[in-house]
């Protein structure tokens, strides 16, 4: 008797071990190495849509998916067709109510539009770990822990530690093209996250499955080609700040390069400090006017903000100031902030003209010129270029504070500057 029920337990082990040791998904080859890294990468054949058609949804896409601090779309290119996030999701390998296993996983996805197809790869994979008898997370790159030669024991076996790694992340970018094609193929923007949805979409499948209907609807679905190592097509991606930073980034001269040398570029959502506090404690320095001539004035008056679906700042400059002239004939020019061993300095510039005195050389700032062409200096740690898009003279009638009114008609009225951000610097 105890045989005969003993049988059938064996037998389901035996079923589900041979099962997790023959899922070829997870099993040899199916972490791609290109060069010594890990880059996962698919075509979507996309029969019948043309590159402007596959562009448009795929943006939709990626602002759905990617529209957080620590998973955003930065960079985006119309004009080549190519759009890049970097992204940070939770792989979870096992929750209960007493635990739960987790990690993070950063990544770098890059996507290429073309006619009748589209290009998905996925770089630059690392790992954080929260281990239960540590303060910090373990960290981990893709290379030295999810590969064939880390993660596999044996042809048919992974390892406990790595394996869930690797299954995850061959899930996920998965998941991330099956999304992805659907939304190109219908329009639908999927979120690649939503493990509920209704719908469920496999690109490398003849058909779409409805959840939960007893009669799945049969569709038609164009090919798609094998999972293939990048092509000529993968580019190395920085954070930038918006499509038409990243093309002026683009094209920086190896000379703007050299000079910021010693600065980090950075998004503009990710501008550290409080902007009040910087303003009021610190002092802002507006530098206007290029190489052939330049003058600054320390300020405490502006801001950021999103005008128009675009990162900008504002700031005010007196007509009567020497800085006027600039910000009026010039289209570009910097905000910049300093630490207080800068303080002397900056109060210089707030007390003496440029017209009969070399400012520059009584401040003991150093110049740089950025890639804009604009002139900042290279003890402030933080420069945002910017590119004048609004400028409005203030009238009487819209100051409605009567402090304010009682300062300012003792001298001219001030005139608002907004400008698109174009570049961060911070050191």
């Amino acid at each position: 008797m105890k045989n005969i029920i003993l049988a059938p337990i064996l037998f389901l082990i035996f079923s589900c071990n041979l099962k997790a040791q023959t899922d070829l998904k997870y099993l040899a080859g199916a972490v791609p190495e290109v060069n010594g890294k890990v880059i996962f990468s698919d075509t979507l054949q996309l029969s019948g849509k043309n590159t402007t058609q596959i562009y448009e949804n795929v943006l939709m896409w990626a602002r759905a998916n990617y529209n957080t601090e620590e998973s955003r779309i930065v960079y985006t290119d119309q004009t080549k067709a190519v759009i890049s996030c970097r992204g940070k999701s939770e792989l979870i390998f096992s929750s209960s109510a007493l635990s739960l296993d987790r990690a993070f996983m950063n990544y770098q996805l890059n996507l290429f539009c073309r006619d009748n197809a589209c290009r998905i790869e996925m770089k630059s994979i690392t790992y954080e770990y929260n281990v239960s008898n540590k303060q910090e997370p373990e960290k981990y790159s893709a290379e030295k822990w999810i590969t064939d030669k880390e993660a596999l024991n044996g042809q048919d076996k992974l390892y406990r530690s790595n394996g869930k790694f690797r299954i995850k992340t061959i899930d996920l970018f998965n998941d991330i093209c099956n999304s992805l094609n659907l939304n190109i193929l219908t329009g639908e923007t999927d979120l690649y996250t939503d493990k509920n949805k209704a719908k469920l979409y496999d690109r490398k499948s003849t058909r779409e499955a409805i959840v939960a209907s007893p009669a799945p609807v049969i569709i038609q679905q164009p090919a798609v080609i094998k999972q293939l190592p990048p092509d000529n097509l993968s580019i190395p991606v920085e954070e930038v700040a918006t499509a038409t930073a990243a093309t002026t980034v683009a094209t920086m001269t190896s000379e703007a390069t050299q000079i910021l040398a010693g600065y980090k570029r950075l998004e503009p959502g990710r501008i550290p400090g409080n902007i009040i506090k910087m303003l009021s404690d610190d002092r802002m320095l507006i530098t206007a006017g290029k190489e052939t001539g330049f003058n600054m004035e320390t300020t405490n008056w502006g801001g950021l903000g999103m005008l128009y679906d675009k990162p900008v700042t504002f700031c005010f400059v007196n007509p009567a100031h020497d800085t006027y002239q600039l910000m009026e004939t010039g289209d570009t020019y910097t905000l910049s902030f300093y630490t207080e061993a800068y303080h002397d300095a900056l109060q210089y510039c707030n007390s003496v003209s440029g017209k009969n005195t070399d400012k520059v050389k009584g401040s003991g700032l150093t110049p740089v010129t950025m890639p804009s062409g604009a002139k900042s200096f290279s003890e402030a740690w933080l420069i945002i270029e910017c590119k004048k898009i609004i400028a409005q003279q203030l009238q009487w009638e819209s100051i409605k504070d009567e402090k304010i009114r009682e300062e300012w008609s003792k001298s001219q009225f001030h005139k608002l500057y907004i400008g698109e951000i174009l570049n961060v610097w911070v050191k």
